[in-house]
């Protein structure tokens, strides 16, 4: 009996091992991605998500044979970084949002990297700024309004959707400074972010 409790951990701890690996290879992949969209050299950031959904394939896999790991951290943080980097691909590039299904990745660990792409959108904004393309930046704003729009359609409590909150307030944290970076004048921020200012008229 001993020996097979123990042969039942130890194969538990070498897939934790595995599966923790590949984890970590899904995010420095993705990282990568997300920095070569940045620099628009697209063929590096397709290579680099390619890497990515392979090893999430294997990892997935891996899990099978144990179900309660398909839940962990380990496994959420993965399909968050590489559901980031696709969407922040796919945003600036095409300006479409990708749903869970066409990520194939979880909801939960979909509206995490959601919350967590209009930072590397605000990035995108300051670069356009920088490139005197006030009107692009303008477009990637209001993607940037458009998804929180969306995140704000979730309102459940931490049981349900561990850390929504926090990421709601940091979105409209992120609109809000990204406003102010752009030129006088570009006036587009949804008045769900911040309402009519008391005793205005406007």
């Amino acid at each position: 009996m001993l020996e097979r409790m123990r042969k039942h951990f130890d194969a538990q701890e070498k897939l934790r091992e595995r599966v923790l690996d590949a984890s970590r290879e899904v995010i420095r992949f993705s990282a990568r991605a997300i920095a070569a969209t940045h620099r628009e050299n697209q063929s590096s950031a397709d290579e680099f998500l390619a890497k990515a959904r392979d090893t999430l394939a294997t990892l997935a896999e891996a899990v099978k044979a144990e179900p309660h790991l398909a839940n962990s951290g380990i496994i959420l943080a993965a399909y968050q970084e590489y559901g980031e980097a696709t969407l922040v691909r796919a945003l600036i590039r095409d300006g479409k949002l990708l749903t869970p299904e066409e990520l194939s990745i979880p909801y939960k660990s979909y509206l995490a990297a959601l919350a967590d792409t209009v930072g590397e959108l605000r990035r995108h904004v300051l670069d356009l700024i920088r490139a005197d393309e006030v009107e692009r930046a303008e477009q990637a704003l209001k993607l940037m309004e458009e998804i929180f729009e969306l995140l704000m359609e979730f309102d459940y409590p931490d049981a349900i959707l561990p850390g929504m909150k926090r990421k709601q307030d940091m979105v409209r944290r992120v609109i809000e400074h990204t406003r102010g970076d752009l030129p006088s004048g570009s006036e587009s921020l949804n008045v769900l972010l911040s309402g009519p200012s008391e005793g205005s008229s406007e």
